[in-house]
């Protein structure tokens, strides 16, 4: 019989729920509840570091330090800078950190968003360049080449997060474990020797508790990604709070909601928003070049599968289900 601590927090500006999984033989309660509280202390000093909003984090330096040369990092924001170059550059751009002055600017995620005139788009959108992050690898120091350039992790810190807190758990002799951090999930793991974890997809509408389907998984990363949750009215238009750094503009996509299956969740972190992005065909083409599991849920209540994830696929509504 498998028992279970489960502990829930508030960090980056989100819930994280931790659910580690042991048998009661040798390892106590007492235990496993500290290994929970020490995953937790190892979040929040992730947040200190990679948060946009804490004035004493790295990524509040780089940006004050914008074209005043380099500055030294910790090999965790070197390492998630590198990966977000890689993504950008897989992703012709649509991946981009240096989005946040347009992101700031909109503050769609904000009591009071903004309608930016295409001036100040266009005054913004000159800043969005990520060739401009210039990384030196032989000490570990980065520079954003021009002022008022600043960038947000906030696309892909939480998936190099999750793989962190999994390696932590497997280093505390964990095998069965989940997190989420804001819906980003990483399973550790089966549920028990019995059963894979069952991951549900919910119904892309804004507070919807509706679990449409659901998907198997052992050992990998589901990120979700959609317009739906953030989004606010303006004279009876809609805009989204994802914004495409080609345009300067809140995206309008054909998916409602985009999932990635993937082993590391830095990866279905930094996929998962560019994918929604691209639109459902495109996004397609995408997944198939690059070998990329996931599901999709399209704006004509498709649900569109990979096929490699269908044996453990269940469909709880009434969606068409499309497979490749």
């Amino acid at each position: 019989m498998k028992y279970f601590v489960e502990k829930e927090d508030f960090i980056f500006n989100t819930r994280v729920y931790q659910k580690i999984c042991y048998d009661n033989n040798d390892i106590k309660t007492k235990e496993i509840e500290e290994i929970a509280e020490k995953a937790t202390k190892l979040m929040r000093q992730f947040e200190e570091k990679l948060s946009f909003f804490y004035e004493s984090s790295e990524v509040s330096s780089i940006n004050e330090n914008a074209s005043n040369g380099f500055i030294k990092i910790s090999n965790d924001t070197f390492e998630i800078l590198k990966k977000s170059i890689y993504y950008s550059k897989l992703t012709n751009g649509i991946f981009d950190i240096t989005i946040a002055p347009l992101v700031k600017a909109w503050a769609i995620n904000s009591d009071n968003p903004t309608i930016l005139s295409k001036e100040k788009i266009d005054e913004l959108i000159d800043l969005v360049d990520y060739e401009d992050v210039i990384l030196n690898k032989n000490n570990s120091t980065v520079m954003l080449l021009r002022k008022n350039q600043k960038i947000d992790l906030g696309g892909i810190a939480k998936g190099y997060i999750a793989d962190k807190i999994i390696d932590f758990y497997k280093e505390n002799n964990i095998d069965s474990a989940i997190i989420n951090i804001g819906g980003n999930i990483k399973v550790l793991g089966q549920k028990d020797e019995n059963s894979f974890w069952s991951i549900g997809i919910y119904e892309p509408k804004k507070h919807s508790e509706k679990i449409i389907c659901s998907i198997e998984a052992k050992d990998k990363s589901i990120v979700t990604s959609g317009g739906y949750e953030r989004a606010f009215s303006y004279n009876g238009e809609l805009y989204c709070h994802i914004l495409n750094p080609k345009t300067g503009y809140p995206i309008k996509s054909d998916l409602k909601s985009i999932t990635i299956v993937s082993d590391k969740s830095i990866d279905g972190d930094s996929l998962s928003t560019p994918l929604f992005i691209m639109g459902k065909n495109k996004a397609y083409e995408f997944m198939k070049k690059h070998n990329i599991s996931g599901v999709m849920i399209t704006d004509k209540d498709e649900i569109i599968v990979t096929k490699n994830l269908l044996e453990g696929f269940k469909l709880f509504e009434d969606y068409k289900v499309l497979a490749f």
